[in-house]
């Protein structure tokens, strides 16, 4: 009796009996079912080594696993000389290498909800395969769940080929006999009473691995929580980060200048920059000559009013007759002209009343003149709405030569039905003058683009044979490797260029 069999308990033994009778004389794929904790795998390998006379292959499955991995690991522990390939299925490779099996195999998977639905597929046609002089049977572990999920995705007619086989839970006495085992032989001892261990056990669900847990609770207690700090204090904490990092940084920081980038400048912005200032000078310039001389004139009459406002002041003083007569000639209409000084001057003995009177009637009239003058356009503004504007029409660029070529090549071809040669596929079109040089007829070659490559196509066929042999006909007179004869069906990738190529692959 081995360790594994000497820590059983009476319903695990009756089950492993039970185990032990469907794989020397079931035909039928046992799937060993339970809870986590339930003692699955503590039965297969006791199933494993109470089967003295039977070859047995164990493997227990992680997660994620490939199947040529699992079939690896099963054929290594069954075949004396391994040599298989792991990509094949199991039931061609048994079947090939049935004469190296022993007399009995048996075959056990434990974990196998990890295992791929096609292990799963050839686990049950190895259940039911035949060998001449050989026995195969199959034991493989799952929880109940995953197993109705593979009976649900089963036929009701391939159903019966798997033996669904529970774990029953532990009985009171059973969990109880299982921690006073367990607790001798950890050679330790508790303080807990009898009746609360007992109120334990029988709150549980009945696995051993529950039993087990209760006992190292009992002997190491309960681990130690770890101590939770509240959440202001870590909120507090963070704020004070904050606020400090905040002050250093408003502390040290010197504002960066703003470099302003400088704009690309080139050669023909530079050039069309200094035309369209000279041009516009040259278009604007009566404009502002006849609005700076309006502006001038604006400025003498303040002066002049003024001037006229200070002698009203000063009624003993003597007035001249000059600033009079340009306030007058202003008022006739004479804007952006010279004023013509008058060579005689108004008497002193001239009365003071008649004096104010005509500078009055002065004004009023300049005032009037001003108002029409914005009222109507002045001639030199006319002048220059009039004045036409100069249309310069731009050259018209020759579009190059390669762009054309590029345009034409970019035209695509339908494609024709039969068959064709393909002699290279190149990724500069360089490349391709060697060969097309040494074609017997040039008009023949098609140029195709097929992703980053350029593809040289020759001939059009209407059945295989006739491309066969043209294909023997061209390796024979231009001395080119042998041609592959591709259908049009399968270049429908292929691209075919209409007119000259362009030599640059974008």
């Amino acid at each position: 009796m081995t360790f594994q069999t000497a820590i059983l308990l009476p319903s695990q033994e009756s089950l492993l009996h039970r185990l032990q009778h469907v794989v020397l004389y079931g035909q039928q794929l046992t799937v060993l079912t339970g809870d986590s904790g339930a003692g699955k795998t503590t039965l297969t390998t006791a199933l494993v080594d109470t089967l003295d006379d039977v070859s047995s292959a164990l493997v227990v499955c992680p997660q994620h696993v490939d199947s040529a991995e699992i079939r690896r690991k099963i054929l290594v522990q069954l075949l004396t000389e391994p040599v298989f390939d792991d990509e094949v299925p199991l039931p061609e490779t048994l079947l090939r290498l049935g004469d190296a099996l022993p007399s009995h195999s048996h075959i056990v998977l434990d974990d196998a909800q990890y295992l791929p639905l096609e292990l799963w597929a050839e686990c049950i046609i190895l259940s039911q395969l035949s060998l001449a002089g050989r026995k195969l049977s199959l034991t493989m572990t799952a929880p109940a769940d995953y197993l109705n999920q593979i009976l649900a995705q089963l036929p009701e007619t391939q159903r019966p080929l798997l033996l669904p086989v529970a774990i029953s839970p532990l009985t009171l006495p059973e969990r109880e006999g299982l921690y006073y085992t367990l607790l001798h032989r950890s050679e330790e001892t508790t303080f807990t009473p009898r009746e609360i261990v007992k109120d334990q056990l029988q709150r549980q669900q009945g696995t051993p691995a529950e039993v087990v847990n209760l006992l190292y609770l009992a002997l190491h207690g309960e681990p130690a929580a770890p101590k939770k700090r509240p959440w202001p204090v870590y909120l507090a904490i963070g704020a004070c980060t904050v606020f400090l990092l905040a002050s250093l940084y408003w502390l040290w920081d010197e504002p960066e200048e703003m470099i302003a980038k400088p704009k690309v400048q080139t050669v023909a912005a530079v050039r069309a920059a200094g035309f369209n200032t000279h041009y516009g000078r040259q278009l604007l310039s009566d404009y502002f000559d006849a609005r700076s001389q309006s502006y001038e004139v604006a400025s003498k009459e303040a002066e002049l009013a003024a001037h006229i406002t200070e002698q009203k002041a000063q009624p003993g003083t003597k007035s001249e007759a000059k600033p009079e007569q340009e306030l007058e000639t202003l008022a006739d209409g004479q804007v952006g002209m010279q004023v013509n000084a008058q060579p005689d001057l108004q008497s002193d003995e001239t009365p003071q009343p008649q004096l104010e009177a005509k500078l009055e009637h002065s004004q009023s009239e300049a005032l009037s003149t001003q108002t029409q003058e914005q009222q109507i356009e002045s001639p030199a503004e006319l002048k220059v709405a009039q004045k036409p504007v100069e249309i310069f029409a731009a050259a018209q660029v020759s579009e190059p030569m390669e762009s054309r070529r590029r345009q034409i090549s970019t035209a695509l071809l339908p494609h024709p039905e039969g068959y064709t040669l393909q002699l290279a596929t190149v990724k500069r079109l360089e490349s391709l003058d060697a060969t097309i040089a040494k074609l017997p007829d040039v008009n023949q070659v098609q140029i195709a683009r097929y992703k980053s490559y350029w593809v040289l196509l020759y001939g059009q066929y209407t059945d295989r044979q006739a491309g066969k042999q043209a294909a023997f006909d061209l390796a024979q007179t231009a001395q080119l490797p042998s041609p592959w004869l591709r259908a049009w069906v399968d270049l429908s990738g292929y691209e075919l260029q209409q007119g000259t190529v362009s030599r640059e692959i974008h």
